[in-house]
């Protein structure tokens, strides 16, 4: 089943403007993201605390491609939070 050249195009000229407009949004209000080594050099906590955390849940993260990225409002959370991070044991 092959799609008529007509709406091929059209519907290349709908997400290039649908890009388009998702990048003018992006770039009017970017968002500040921090990675796992960023919190770390910032806190007392390690890179492998850090990612154990994210991936037990206790830091929210969104994950793209293999690195994770933490808001500017989950990473001000974590460093007040920092020293309870490290010592908080997860019951099995």
């Amino acid at each position: 089943m092959y799609l008529p050249l007509e709406e091929l195009l059209e519907a290349q000229k709908s997400n290039s403007s649908r890009l388009q407009r998702i990048e003018q949004l992006l770039l009017s209000n970017p968002i500040k993201r921090y990675s796992p080594q960023e919190i770390s050099e910032n806190t007392p906590l390690s890179t492998q605390t850090v990612l154990a955390a994210i991936k037990d849940g206790r830091i929210k993260a969104q994950r793209f491609g293999r690195k994770y990225l933490i808001t500017a409002e989950e990473f001000e959370r974590v460093c007040k939070d920092a020293k309870s991070l490290k010592y908080k044991r997860s019951v099995a």
